[in-house]
């Protein structure tokens, strides 16, 4: 931009100083015409003098030796005004190369005036520019701050995920003690052995279930870089993002069904030795179990 306002000042200077020149010119071409004017009146002034002193001579002898004094004069004056003359034709001559050289100037002022309104229109076509690319600006920055919300927010949620996990694991170590006190307490008793069993498949299903959170956190973390990519490259496809936070990491990975698994074993227990003290004990920590996973429900 800077480059371009020089250009059309330079533009504007070159126009003023030939519309100096012009007024220069001008005014010298007056000034020797009223010198040319002034001069031509001299000469005929010394012409009506030396016509009144020669028809003296002729009227008078007498002063004739004065009249020839005069046309001395005359005649020096005559030299006088010849050089003049001479003066005024070299003045004519100048005049009329002041004349073309206007003629030149103006021509160039023309060409001038031609140029800059050439260059300014350039310079209103490379505004317009400008402001397209100000408001491309301003719409790359707004899809910056866009993404920069979405990372925080992708931020927030791994944090979440990774806390999620965290108590997943620590229910998982707090099932396999639970599990434990069952085979201490059933001892070889075939139901509640099914119960362990069963116990334990849960288990694994939620470590498999850890497995899939922890496989779809690092897809969310490839989203999120590719979101930042594609972001600094201008092409946020926003559906994408919107269609990822519907979906969610967590998907349908409620233990919803834990409460009903206990119920089975406790349905199952009672039909053994219930009456014994044993069983009475591992009774209570199956409820006690029961209601945490449904705590554990509720919260989630």
């Amino acid at each position: 931009m800077n480059g371009e306002y020089s250009d059309n000042r330079t533009v504007e200077i070159a126009g003023d100083e030939t519309s100096s020149k012009l007024s220069v010119l001008s005014q010298k071409i007056d000034g020797l015409e009223r010198e040319s004017e002034k001069i031509i009146s001299e000469n005929k002034k010394y012409k009506e003098k030396i016509e009144e002193l020669t028809a003296s001579v002729k009227d008078s002898d007498a002063e004739n030796v004065e009249l020839k004094k005069q046309v001395e004069s005359a005649e020096s004056e005559n030299r006088t005004l010849g050089a003049v003359a001479s003066r005024a034709a070299e003045l004519e001559a100048e005049v009329a190369r002041l004349q073309h050289d206007l003629v030149t100037a103006m021509s160039d002022l023309q060409e001038s005036n031609v140029e800059l309104s050439e260059v300014k229109r350039d310079l209103e076509e490379l505004k317009g520019k400008e402001k397209e690319k100000d408001v491309k600006l301003a719409a790359i920055e707004k899809e910056r701050d866009f993404l920069v919300v979405k990372i925080s927010e992708l931020e927030e949620n791994k944090s979440d995920f990774r806390n999620e996990m965290a108590g997943k694991e620590k229910e998982i170590q707090g099932l396999k003690e639970r599990v434990e006190e069952l085979e201490a307490v059933v001892g070889k008793n075939v139901g509640l052995e099914k119960l362990k069993n069963e116990l334990e498949k849960k288990v694994v299903q939620v470590e498999g279930k850890i497995g899939v959170l922890e496989s779809k956190l690092d897809e969310e973390v490839m989203v999120k870089e590719r979101l930042i990519m594609e972001g600094v490259n201008g092409g946020l496809n926003r559906e994408i993002v919107a269609d990822g936070e519907k979906k969610g990491l967590i998907g349908g990975l409620k233990e919803r069904d834990w409460p009903v698994m206990v119920g089975s074993a406790v349905a199952l227990s009672s039909d053994s030795d219930a009456h014994e003290l044993e069983s009475d004990h591992m009774m209570d920590t199956l409820f006690q179990i029961s209601g945490e996973l449904c705590v554990s429900n509720v919260d989630d």
